[in-house]
């Protein structure tokens, strides 16, 4: 199948910026069985790229004179084919595994989170039940976090959404590795995009998220507690990362005064 993505954010200012610069964590990371077939980052000013310390690619945006809005564009085209049961990636690690159990930033976890795991810590730490408590775990997320738009932001925690009951995908992902990391199994956070030309799946007009866990003799292995399924090959990775903040699709920071606003729209469609 092949699918077709364009993703526009925009950033305005309510006061004119004399210097901005915008971090874009979106150029794919194509698994097994996927091909990128053509892909284009757009923004305004001075360009330049690099790779952070998770191993993301970054392209970074700056802007040096007075303005007042930006506008960073994503347009790609990517495929897949084949019938492995979730994503591959052949790839050297950039961290060991141990560095994703860090109980830290939005996906920090608490005793609040015990009876979300209670009877999976024994048959997690056993190497060939791990993928099946794994399962077992997302769909008590699934069960636990309702999918509902509104009640939540991109700064709320996995403690946080936790005790509301309710959020997004990115409120189930971070939701769904602070309880593995309880577990102590390694998990990530993942930033990418999901079609959303399809009713059936959970995903808004933004890129979406999910997360990954380690799995002794698989490396890492995808599930996307908000579906309830695990990343298949319409699943694109841009960014991993401890939390979301890690992996922000576009994050940035400017030199001026008074509010400024981010609006995102995305669309990921299958096209012949």
């Amino acid at each position: 199948m092949r699918f077709a993505i364009h993703h526009l954010t925009r950033f305005a200012f309510d006061q004119p910026s004399g210097h901005s610069i915008h971090d874009v964590r979106l150029t794919p990371k194509p698994a097994s069985g996927q091909r990128v077939v053509s892909w284009r980052i757009d923004g305004p000013g001075k360009r330049s790229e690099w790779i952070d310390g998770h191993g993301n690619q970054v392209t970074t945006f700056s802007v040096a004179q007075a303005h007042q809005s930006v506008e960073i564009e994503v347009t790609g085209l990517y495929e897949y084919s084949g019938a492995d049961q979730w994503l591959r990636y052949a790839e050297t690690p950039t961290l060991p595994a141990p560095f994703w159990l860090r109980n830290t930033g939005m996906a920090r976890h608490d005793a609040s989170f015990d009876p979300l795991i209670d009877g999976l810590v024994e048959r997690a730490a056993e190497r060939t039940e791990r993928v099946a408590a794994l399962h077992e775990l997302m769909a008590r997320v699934g069960e636990r976090i309702a999918y509902r738009t509104g009640v939540s932001t991109v700064d709320t925690t996995a403690i946080d959404a936790l005790a509301r009951g309710a959020g997004v995908a990115q409120d189930s992902a971070h939701v769904f590795i602070a309880a593995c990391r309880r577990l102590s199994v390694p998990a990530r956070y993942v930033s990418g995009y999901l079609r959303n030309d399809d009713p059936e799946l959970h995903v808004g007009r933004t890129s979406h998220s999910w997360a990954e866990a380690w799995v002794p003799g698989l490396d890492w292995v995808g599930f996307d507690p908000a579906n309830g399924i695990s990343p298949r090959g319409d699943s694109l990775r841009v960014a991993v990362g401890l939390d979301y903040r890690d992996a922000a699709p576009v994050s940035g920071r400017r030199v001026g005064f008074g509010d400024a606003s981010m609006t995102v729209d995305a669309s990921v469609k299958a096209v012949d």
